[in-house]
């Protein structure tokens, strides 16, 4: 072995040939790992659960622990301490605590006490309480709410054909929304607004007291509270389903739904109301949550309104031709908010306005 000598730039320059026929093979076949990445799971803000805001104890209580929670985290509260406060049936306290947890808003503490009403809130809660919160500061909600509540109360307060005592509404579970009392105000708009609909007819009072407003249901109030809907729903099909004209005295009157009608007007005709409702839907058309092509068919009908009421010599038949045209845009639109409700009632209000009740 003696006069062995190892080549070591030999040796590195076999490494050198060996590195590079690696990065040949590379660029040629790279290797490709698969790799599979799952989006976490964020929780979104569902709606309040199943209608929880109309319901005036649950709402109530779901407040009431969120509020605890904030002063005692971490500790299981009681639900038999709110029952006892409303001055409800004992037995209420864990039906009360069955129905949230079904809603996934709380967690029952069951222990060997055999207890079922001790509860924790758990995260879904206290985002429906949030929810809460905001709807008792929606004074649309509330006002729709209003409406639907008092019309059903007078129907079944009064069997439908009894004159009732309106303000005892105050003391009736339905004139709690979102775990918060309706206003006397709210009670009475929510009147005035059913009784110029002809849902509500009042009777005659004392204009100096609120004690002596009595009220009872018609026929379309009647029809209404059957229907199974809302208010603004049945009034929603009733302006479709056709108009109706009473004409007294009248010459040149073009009655119908026409889409292009040329009218020659020797009468007053005051169309304002509706270029308000145009122009209160236009600044409203963005927020209604519609696709991008129902907000451009909205805001193209609202644009015919907006002409056809502000010409010097308003044509009704093109006026409520064009007025009709928005409902059936805004009727397209699915998704339920506060705007479109709001929209629909103020066109409503708005049409009665111009070619009366």
């Amino acid at each position: 072995m003696a006069g062995f000598e190892i080549n070591k730039r030999a040796i590195e320059k076999m490494q050198q040939e060996i590195a590079k026929e690696f990065e040949r093979a590379a660029r040629k076949h790279p290797i490709r790992v698969p790799v599979q990445v799952d989006a976490p799971e964020i929780p979104s803000a569902a709606p309040v659960n199943a209608g929880i805001e109309k319901d005036p104890h649950l709402s109530r209580l779901l407040v009431w622990l969120d509020d605890l929670a904030a002063l005692q985290p971490g500790v299981a509260a009681d639900v038999s301490s709110y029952v006892d406060s409303e001055e409800l049936p004992p037995a209420e306290a864990k039906t009360m605590a069955l129905q949230l947890e079904q809603h996934g808003l709380v967690r029952i503490s069951r222990d060997f006490s055999g207890a079922d009403s001790q509860v924790f809130l758990t995260d879904e809660g206290t985002l429906a309480a949030q929810q809460l919160r905001a709807l008792q500061a929606d004074s649309v909600a509330r006002f729709v709410h209003a409406c639907d509540a008092l019309l059903h109360w007078l129907f079944q307060t009064g069997r439908g054909r009894e004159l009732v005592e309106v303000m005892a509404f105050v003391e009736a579970p339905g004139s709690y929304f979102a775990g918060d009392s309706l206003s006397v105000d709210e009670i009475l708009g929510a009147l005035e607004h059913l009784t110029r609909r002809g849902l509500v007819r009042r009777a005659n009072e004392d204009p100096s007291t609120t004690s002596s407003i009595k009220a009872e249901v018609t026929d379309s109030g009647t029809d209404c509270v059957l229907s199974g809907g809302t208010v603004s729903d049945y009034l929603s099909r009733q302006q479709r389903i056709g108009d109706t004209y009473n004409i007294n005295n009248s010459s040149g009157i073009v009655a119908g739904s026409q889409q292009s009608v040329v009218q020659n007007n020797n009468f007053a005709f005051d169309a304002s109301a509706l270029a308000e409702f145009a122009t209160l839907a236009r600044q409203l058309a963005p927020t209604l949550r519609a696709s991008s092509d129902q907000q451009e068919a909205l805001i193209q009908d609202v644009e015919v309104l907006e002409e056809a009421t502000s010409a010097e010599q308003p044509e009704p038949g093109r006026v409520r031709a064009a007025y009709l045209r928005v409902q059936e845009a805004l009727g397209a639109i699915t998704t339920t908010t506060a705007g479109l409700t709001l929209l629909v009632q103020q066109g409503q209000a708005a049409y009665q306005a111009v070619f009366g009740g």
